[in-house]
């Protein structure tokens, strides 16, 4: 299967604060020593549909020290290569979904993605995978996937557009040093 990468790319566009239009450091995020100066990006793709467009520009922290992830964050990364992307150069986005010494599986009796065993309720998931198609699909075509123990310092990341992502369902986790910037929401 041929990946899309266009999909999975972030363009950056980097832009200081001062040279995007005053932007400083948002509220949102005022409570994070982990993260810096506001910047821009253009998502590439279509992975975090409805919640950022392909061709959005979003405005992110950069991160400015060891990164303390989230779950729900947004996060751009450094690709770690393999699986994600060919290259490790290429920047990606996805959403947080489980952190370290996390357990990550799909699905509950509902068809929702569970953490530690509770369901988890993801209002901004719109186009999920098919709950018919077999585990473990090579391609993230499987909303299915068997349980995922999340190694300390690593994260399990998936698009918000389930349906059209390529993401830890089929590519594993990645470290959380591989983190660059949060999403301002």
């Amino acid at each position: 299967m041929k990946r899309a990468w266009s999909i999975l790319t972030v363009a950056v566009v980097l832009a200081a604060a001062a040279t995007a239009g005053g932007c400083g450091d948002t509220a949102d995020a005022g409570d994070r020593d982990d993260l810096g100066a506001t910047q821009r990006t253009t998502q590439g793709g279509v992975s975090m549909e409805p919640t950022i467009m392909a061709g959005q520009e979003v405005t992110y922290r950069a991160v400015s020290g060891p990164y303390r992830p989230r779950r729900g964050d947004i996060v751009i990364f450094r690709s770690p290569g393999g699986k994600w992307s060919p290259s490790d150069s290429d920047l990606l986005l996805k959403r947080v979904v489980a952190v370290g010494g996390d357990t990550v599986a799909c699905c509950d009796e509902a068809g929702a993605v569970t953490v530690d065993g509770k369901s988890l309720k993801e209002p901004y998931v719109a186009d999920d995978s098919p709950l018919d198609a077999p585990p473990n699909d090579p391609g993230c075509g499987s909303r299915r996937f068997d349980p995922v123990a999340v190694p300390t310092g690593h994260l399990f990341l998936m698009g918000d557009n389930r349906g059209k992502s390529y993401d830890s369902r089929c590519t594993g986790t990645i470290p959380a040093e591989a983190v660059t910037g949060v999403v301002s929401s």
